[in-house]
């Protein structure tokens, strides 16, 4: 499910299923969407978060980050 509204600039949310089943307690992992993405990289990288991986899958291009608590999130070319 994506919960966009056109109407507003800003973030979007994108909430996925998966088939794994919850073996810890519940947490939340942001994908975040960048038109600019090489700046963003660079500027989250500048805050302090760490590269994980990079990924391309079916024209998709995103890399994984881990902030500096550990919680990982992917920024997402687009």
């Amino acid at each position: 499910m994506l919960v966009d509204d056109a109407a507003v600039d800003g973030p979007r949310l994108a909430f996925h299923q998966v088939p794994e089943p919850k073996t810890v307690k519940n947490r939340v992992h942001l994908d975040l969407i960048a038109t600019e993405f090489e700046a963003e990289t660079d500027r989250l990288v500048g805050l302090g978060a760490q590269r994980v991986g990079a990924i391309e899958q079916n024209g998709t291009r995103w890399t994984r980050f881990r902030d500096v608590e550990g919680n990982e999130f992917d920024l997402i070319a687009g």
